[in-house]
């Protein structure tokens, strides 16, 4: 019992933690079919069964710790389970996540052995194995499979012979988990007035408007397209080139620290790319829009390494 108090006291732990900076809470769920190893006593043998397992934990973008609640029913064997997780995401700029992890806890056992000194309920240890693979459908879901390998050190149940049963499991599952938290929407700057006339009774002249110089065009994570918002920014630069005769417009691209340095060049060069692209189709000449790339290393918001942040994935057009 001790053991499962100190369990218990990890979990609450880290379920009490406060949100680290860029960590997002989530909660996930798997089911799937789970194969008891053949406990090695009598009235017993190999046998599939079903499994359940619900979690809640923090992701930091590639490590997660998770606390875990599960239910394995097989003929001769069945479990509850309390499980602290450690998992590490690999990928994690990608939209496919393989990740591996391993666990840590505590098993309740109930069996169905005869005989009037049959031990049929115990709790013991028990730590896990894990690997699998999670795709996110948006920033907030993502899908995944796993394998599992769950087992306690001692199940003293069994048959009145006095023998005791092996608990090694094999699971299959799939599942999925939801991130709590908002991506927040980016912010275009407000265009500038136009300054009032003279006032009479010298002769009215109306002043040229003032161009805006500088706009920003926001995307997704992980993304290179211009979306309808960000569409509507690259016009506004657009139209503002035009009628002031830019000779030269200059892109400037970026993008958050979630992936690579390497990646995150190559990423920011594509979204530069696609402004340039999106500029020439409202008429601004190809040959007078210039696109830079810095990646990771001119953040509009400082984070740490591994962070998403919506605000760094980003490009400015600048009108000279």
């Amino acid at each position: 019992m001790r053991t499962m108090k100190s369990v218990l006291a990890a979990a609450a732990l880290m379920i009490g933690l406060p949100a680290a900076a860029n960590a997002q809470v989530y909660m996930g769920l798997d089911g799937g079919a789970n194969y008891l190893q053949d406990p090695g006593v009598t009235g017993s043998d190999s046998d599939w069964g079903w499994v359940g397992l619900g979690q809640v934990g923090y992701d930091f973008g590639g490590p997660k710790v998770e606390f875990e609640v599960g239910y394995r029913d097989n003929d001769s064997i069945s479990s509850w389970s309390t499980m602290v997780n450690g998992i590490y995401q690999f990928l994690p700029q990608s939209s496919f996540h393989p990740f591996v992890g391993a666990g840590i806890g505590w098993a309740f056992l109930d069996s169905d052995f005869a005989g009037a000194n049959a031990r049929n309920d115990d709790e013991s240890f028990a730590y896990q194995g894990i690997a699998g693979v999670a795709y996110d459908i948006n920033s907030n879901v993502a899908l995944k499979a796993q394998y599992r390998y769950f087992a306690t050190l001692d199940a003293d149940v069994g048959p009145a012979n006095g023998s005791e049963a092996d608990y090694r499991n094999h699971s299959v599952l799939v599942g999925f988990t939801y991130k709590f938290g908002k991506t927040p929407a980016p912010v275009a700057a407000a265009p500038v007035a136009a300054p009032a006339p003279a006032p009479a009774p010298a002769p009215v002249v109306k002043a040229a408007p003032v161009l805006q110089k500088n706009y920003l065009v926001f995307f997704d994570f992980n993304k290179a397209d211009v979306t309808p918002e960000a569409q509507k920014i690259v016009a506004q630069a657009a139209g503002a080139a035009k009628q002031g005769n830019a000779a030269r417009v200059n892109l400037t691209a970026h993008a958050d620290r979630s992936g690579s340095d390497k990646y995150n060049q190559a990423l920011s060069m594509k979204r530069g790319n696609a402004v340039k692209d999106a500029l020439v189709k409202q008429g601004v000449p190809a040959d007078q829009i210039a696109v830079v790339a810095k990646g990771e290393s001119d953040p509009l918001v400082a984070t740490p390494d591994g962070a998403r942040e919506p605000q760094n994935r980003r490009v400015e057009i600048v009108l000279p």
